[in-house]
C-alpha cells in the first residue's frame, strides 16, 4: 500500500424506426439516428442513468451545475432529485460529471456522484434516497466524502462512474485525468503513487473504501464503459492536439499502461516530462484500436460510449458506439472476426454530446447533448418493403384510434400495434391482417387501454416469413394542444421532421425578427414527412403550421 492506494496484483475477473437526421458516410450496418426525448428544460446534462428494478421509466439527469433531474416520461419533476450546485465548482470542464446507482439500490437506496468540490478536488460521495422516491436525503452518506483526489489544474476531471459485480463484490469504477495542463507535467498518469491519470476502482461496501488503481497512462477519459456481455473495458480517452483515442481492455482486467503522457494515441511524446519513465512502456499496452486525428484548425474530443446490447435494433447488436463532442460525428465499431477492427463513421448528426448513456439494464443508448441542452434516444431507422402514407393516432372517449395508410403491400402478413408509457418500453396492444394486395389499403386500430395523458405507439411490420420492420413512433395526447410533433430542434442537417395528427393546410418558416423565409403548401396533409432547409445561418428560427383549425409554432436552432 501506498499513501492508501493498492495496486491491485494482475488477475482474470469471472466475469425504431426514426427519421434519418442527415446523409453522408454512414455505418452500413447499422445506420445511427437520434429520436429527441427531451428538449426544454434543461441546463448543461451530462448523462442519463437510470435506477436497477425501476420500472417506471425514469431517467434521471445528471446536470454540470450541480443538479440532477428526473423525467418521469412526460416532463421534468419540478424539484430536482438531488441538489448539490452550493458545494460543487461549475466551470471549464469542472462540475457534477457522474452519477451511479448501488446495484442494490431498490433495498438501500444509495447512489454515488463524481464532481469537483469547491476546492475543484475530484470527489466521490455516497448519497440516498428519501422516503420521497424522487427526492434524495440532502447530506451524503456518509458525511465526509468517500474520496478527494486534489488536481494542480482546472481541466482533464475525467469522469464517469459505473458498477461492475465481482466475486459477490460490488466495485465502483471510475477514471479520472491527469490533472491538467499539458503533456502531464507532474507525470501523474506514470506515477504509480497519484490517483491521477488513473482507472480506479472502490468496493464501496467495506467499512474504509480504498482506492484500487486498476489502469494508468490516462490523459482525460471522460466517458468510458464496460461491455455488459463480455467485460470489455473500453476508455475514450482525449487526446492533446494531435489525437483522440479508443483504448480497449479484453475482459477489462487488471494492469493496461496505455502510455500518457510518453505516448498520443501510438505517437512518441517528446515533451513527456519523465523520458526515463517512457523507456519502461509497453508498446502492446498502449495502443489504441482506434484513434482519429485532431484538425488542423477547430477542436476535437472523443466521447467514449457503449457496447449495443439491446433486443430492439439487431442490427447494432455488438457495436460499439462513440463520438466526436465538437463535430458529432459518429463512428461504429466491432471485431471483424480476424483479430481486428471494422469501423464505420458516421456524420451529420448533432454535436456537442456529452456522454453516450445506457439504461441499466442495456436496452436502450441515449445521447445527451451538453450545448444542446437536450436527450435523444439512440435508434435505428429500418428500410420497410411498403411505402406508410400515414400513421396518426386520436383519442376518443376512453379509447384511442391509431390509423396507417400503406401503399404498395406485398408479402406483409399482419401489423403488430406495440404501445408505450415512456416511449422505452413496449408491449402489444393487439394486430390487424394485412390485405397485401400491392394497392393502397387503409387501417384502423381501437386501443381501448390507454394512459391519461399520452400514449406512444409504432407499427410492428411483419412480413409472411417472419421478418419484421417497425414504424415511426408516433404520439398520441390527451387533453394536449399540441397537434405536431418537429424533430430535431437542433439541427446540424439539412432538413426537419414533422409528424402531425391534423391536417396540415400550409407549413412556414419564419427567422427570429420574423421574416418569412419559405412556406409550403400541405393541401390538408396528415402523418409524417420531411421537409428540406434551405441554406440557412447558425441562430434560432421559428417553424408554424396551419391547419383549419389549429396553429402551432415551434422553435429550431441552426447550429
Amino acid at each position: 500500500m501506498l499513501n492508501g492506494i493498492v495496486r491491485t496484483p494482475a488477475k482474470i475477473l469471472i466475469l425504431y424506426f426514426t427519421f434519418l437526421l442527415s446523409a453522408g458516410n454512414v455505418c452500413s450496418q447499422p445506420q445511427i439516428s437520434y429520436d429527441p426525448v427531451i428538449t426544454s428544460g434543461l441546463s448543461l446534462p451530462m448523462e442519463v442513468v437510470t435506477a436497477p428494478g425501476d420500472v417506471s421509466g425514469r431517467l434521471f439527469i445528471v446536470q454540470k451545475s450541480g443538479t440532477i433531474l428526473i423525467w418521469n416520461g412526460t416532463s421534468l419533476l419540478a424539484s430536482p432529485f438531488l441538489d448539490i450546485s452550493a458545494i460543487s465548482v461549475d466551470d471549464d470542464e469542472r462540475g457534477l460529471l457522474s452519477m451511479a446507482f448501488h446495484p442494490d439500490y431498490a433495498s438501500n437506496g444509495f447512489f454515488f456522484v463524481y464532481y469537483n468540490d469547491n476546492a475543484g478536488n475530484i470527489t466521490i460521495a455516497r448519497y440516498q434516497v428519501s422516503a420521497d422516491p424522487n427526492i434524495a436525503n440532502p447530506t451524503p452518506n456518509p458525511a465526509s466524502p468517500l474520496l478527494s483526489i486534489p488536481k494542480p489544474f482546472n481541466n482533464h476531471n475525467g469522469g464517469h462512474l459505473q458498477f461492475r459485480t465481482e466475486g459477490g463484490i460490488n466495485y465502483l469504477y471510475f477514471a479520472t485525468g491527469d490533472g491538467g495542463s499539458g503533456n502531464d507535467p507532474f507525470n501523474n498518469a506514470q506515477d504509480n503513487t497519484s490517483l491521477l491519470g488513473n482507472m480506479i476502482r472502490m468496493n464501496v461496501d467495506a467499512a474504509t473504501p480504498v482506492p484500487e488503481i486498476w489502469a494508468w497512462g490516462l490523459r482525460n477519459p471522460f466517458r468510458w464503459s464496460f461491455d455488459r456481455a463480455t467485460g470489455d473495458m473500453w476508455i475514450g480517452d482525449v487526446g492533446q492536439g494531435l489525437k483522440e483515442e479508443v483504448n480497449f481492455r479484453a475482459g477489462g482486467t487488471y494492469g493496461a499502461n496505455y502510455g500518457w503522457p510518453c505516448f498520443e494515441a501510438l505517437l512518441p511524446n517528446s515533451s513527456a516530462p519523465s523520458q526515463g519513465d517512457c523507456d519502461t512502456v509497453d508498446n502492446a499496452d498502449i495502443q489504441p484500436i482506434f484513434s482519429y486525428d485532431n484538425p488542423p484548425s477547430g477542436s476535437s474530443s472523443v466521447v467514449g460510449g457503449y457496447v449495443y446490447r439491446g433486443s430492439e435494433f439487431p442490427s447494432l447488436q455488438g457495436w460499439y458506439i462513440t463520438v466526436d463532442f465538437y463535430s458529432g460525428q459518429l463512428w461504429c465499431i466491432r471485431p471483424d472476426g480476424t483479430g481486428g477492427w471494422t469501423v464505420a463513421a458516421q456524420t451529420g448528426l448533432p454535436a456537442f454530446i456529452a456522454s453516450i448513456s445506457e439504461t441499466n439494464d442495456g436496452s436502450v443508448l441515449y445521447a445527451v447533448s451538453l450545448g444542446g441542452n437536450a436527450v435523444y434516444r439512440v435508434v435505428v431507422p429500418f428500410v420497410t418493403p411498403l411505402s406508410l402514407i400515414r400513421f396518426y393516432g386520436r383519442t376518443g372517449s376512453g379509447y384511442n384510434d391509431i390509423l396507417w395508410t400503406a401503399e404498395a403491400e406485398e408479402n406483409i402478413g399482419k401489423y403488430e400495434v406495440e404501445y408505450s408509457a415512456d416511449g422505452s418500453v413496449y408491449a402489444k396492444a393487439g394486430e390487424i391482417p394485412a390485405i397485401s394486395d400491392g394497392n393502397k389499403n387503409d387501417y384502423v386500430f381501437r386501443h381501448n387501454s390507454h394512459y391519461s395523458s399520452k400514449t406512444f405507439y409504432r407499427l410492428k411490420i411483419i412480413e409472411r416469413d417472419g421478418s419484421f420492420y417497425y414504424s415511426p413512433v408516433i404520439t398520441v395526447r390527451n387533453n394536449d394542444k399540441s397537434n405536431a410533433r418537429i424533430y430535431p430542434t437542433l439541427i446540424s442537417g439539412g432538413f426537419v421532421n414533422i409528424i402531425s395528427d391534423k391536417a396540415m393546410e400550409k407549413v412556414s418558416l419564419f427567422s427570429a425578427d420574423g421574416r418569412m423565409i419559405l412556406s409550403c403548401n400541405m393541401y390538408s396533409r396528415t402523418g409524417y414527412f420531411t421537409l428540406p432547409l434551405p441554406s440557412l445561418q447558425k441562430g434560432v428560427y421559428l417553424i408554424q403550421l396551419t391547419g383549419t383549425d389549429f396553429r402551432q409554432t415551434e422553435k429550431i436552432i441552426i447550429q
